[in-house]
């Protein structure tokens, strides 16, 4: 018994365990440094194929919380609307779920009446100006060649006083892209895939708005549990704070959205009202370019701007500095008048801030980044300077520049 425990020490049998563990590891590590490629692939597939099946499920999260603020508004004007809230404070539970569910059928009907009557109305006009685009297009690089061509012409006589190297440069930008029949094949076959997908990206839809309205008549009870799984996972303080947190975050992302979203929606008919009276013939679809790109802080009115210019441009020089002169003018009025009248101090952000958030939001998540990435920013400034003044009471450190 004595030979056995001195053959077998648990000690050298710990330390051999910890050496297998650690050659086993070490082994998939290289294995995995070995095929990162192939491992890499495979976890894009796995989470691809999870965002397909959530898809509905992140839509309908998305869709609900972008409309509770208007049915909470009708909600409201219901309860105003009736006499029983002035009688009794405490609203029957039945009476409860009917003003939920009407409100909440309000803004579905709300929703989907501007959607038809955009289709029904403003889709047909923004199709027949890029089909009118389009149709002229022939003309317009006709016209752009013969430009180029006395251009290049002109070249001819500057050639004695330009280096070569210059003047190559500048004859390979003036020339313009030949539209080939593959190329208007190839157009052809990606707008026929794309279509292919109407269906998938419809059912999603449908799918969205039915979790969409479960989750808004049922607001209170998913609040109530989340609430419920912070205070599990922290004690009171911690979860007082982050609730808090949360609150004010919501706040932040509601009022910049419902307010750039009306201030963008202003933009573009007092755009399309311009456009109309200088006789633009594409006023509609270049109103639309500026009201969408509008939602873009600082860079979206110049992101509208610049094809609105461009496109005019075809039709003389004369339209499009006319245009480029009006839509800085409209520019001017949103960001000193419009603007701040609506958002007022919605952010919180200075302008070095707001730039820096749109550069690192486009550059991460493209056109959705640049206009969610101004309010994310506000609120991890807000955490940021909370931590310095809590850092800086705990040090006893008065840092006002009042007190200097």
């Amino acid at each position: 018994m004595i030979a056995i425990k001195k053959w077998f020490d648990i000690e050298y049998f710990k330390i051999a365990l910890y050496v297998i563990f650690i050659i086993v590891i070490g082994t998939l590590f290289y294995q995995l440094i070995g095929n990162i490629s192939i491992v890499s692939l495979n976890i894009k597939t796995f989470l691809n194929n999870i965002k397909q099946l959530l898809k509905p499920l992140l839509y309908g999260i998305l869709f609900a919380y972008l409309m509770n603020p208007g049915a909470s508004w009708f909600e409201r004007k219901l309860y105003l609307l009736t006499d029983q809230l002035a009688k009794d404070k405490k609203l029957s539970n039945s009476t409860y779920k009917f003003y939920r569910t009407v409100s909440i059928l309000l803004v579905y009907i709300v929703l989907f009446g501007f959607i038809f009557i955009t289709f029904n109305y403003m889709v047909p006009k923004i199709f027949s100006n890029i089909k009118d685009l389009y149709g002229n297009m022939p003309n317009y690089i006709n016209a752009m060649e013969s430009l180029a061509l006395r251009l290049e012409e002109s070249m001819d006589y500057a050639a004695q006083y330009i280096p070569a190297d210059y003047l190559d440069s500048i004859l390979k930008f003036l020339q313009l892209p030949q539209i080939s029949p593959a190329f208007i094949n190839s157009l052809i076959g990606r707008i026929f895939s794309s279509a292919l997908n109407i269906t998938s990206i419809t059912l999603n839809i449908v799918l969205a708005c039915v979790i969409a309205f479960y989750l808004l008549k049922q607001k209170e009870n998913f609040a109530h549990g989340a609430k419920r799984l912070i205070y599990a996972f922290f004690n009171k303080q911690k979860g007082d704070k982050l609730i808090s947190l949360a609150q004010e975050s919501n706040h932040i992302f509601i009022r910049f959205f419902i307010g750039k979203s009306l201030d963008s929606l202003i933009i573009g008919i007092i755009c399309f009202i311009g456009l109309s009276l200088l006789k633009n013939p594409y006023a509609l679809l270049l109103s639309l370019i500026v009201g969408v790109t509008n939602m873009i802080p600082y860079f979206g009115p110049f992101i509208g701007g610049v094809p609105a210019v461009l496109i005019t441009l075809f039709e003389g020089f004369t339209p499009a500095i006319l245009v480029a002169i009006f839509i800085f003018a409209l520019q001017q009025f949103d960001g000193l008048f419009l603007g701040p009248k609506i958002l007022g101090d919605s952010i919180g952000l200075s302008p070095f801030w707001i730039i820096i958030s749109i550069i690192i939001g486009g550059a991460i998540w493209g056109v959705l980044g640049m206009f969610f990435g101004v309010p994310l920013c506000a609120i991890i400034l807000l955490l940021i300077n909370r931590w310095i003044d809590k850092r800086l009471e705990l040090k006893n450190i008065d840092t006002n520049p009042l007190n200097d």
